[in-house]
């Protein structure tokens, strides 16, 4: 079975835009991007903007074979675009803990997706 993972994290007052630009960045390195997660045996990652009353909040969804290996594989990345990612979530992110608290209460995959 993989592990599957709902993360959500409280972004500075006035950084949202810094995400979203980082966010952009990461769409145009796709390539890059791509490899990074081969790494860490990711299999999907997306991510959110929540905007809310109590202000903005990135969440994000991945699924990967093991989590723990992709949190140390991220940790010991050489890789240029995960180095600049986590000087991103250093900025822009209030204090990078998770917020939220979620319990999976399934996950399915069409078998039929590439």
């Amino acid at each position: 079975m993989v592990d599957v993972v709902l993360l959500k994290q409280k972004i500075e007052a006035e950084k949202t835009q810094r995400l979203e630009e980082w966010a952009q960045e990461v769409r145009d390195r796709e390539a890059e991007a791509v490899e990074t997660l081969r790494n860490e045996g990711v299999y999907a990652e997306t991510a959110f903007v929540e905007h809310t009353d109590e202000g903005d909040f990135l969440v994000y969804y991945m699924k990967a074979e093991d989590i723990q290996r992709v949190y140390e594989a991220y940790e010991e990345s050489s890789h240029a675009i995960d180095k600049e990612h986590q000087q991103v979530m250093l900025d822009v992110l209030e204090n990078g803990e998770n917020v939220g608290d979620y319990d999976l209460l399934y996950h399915l995959d069409n078998p039929e997706l590439p």
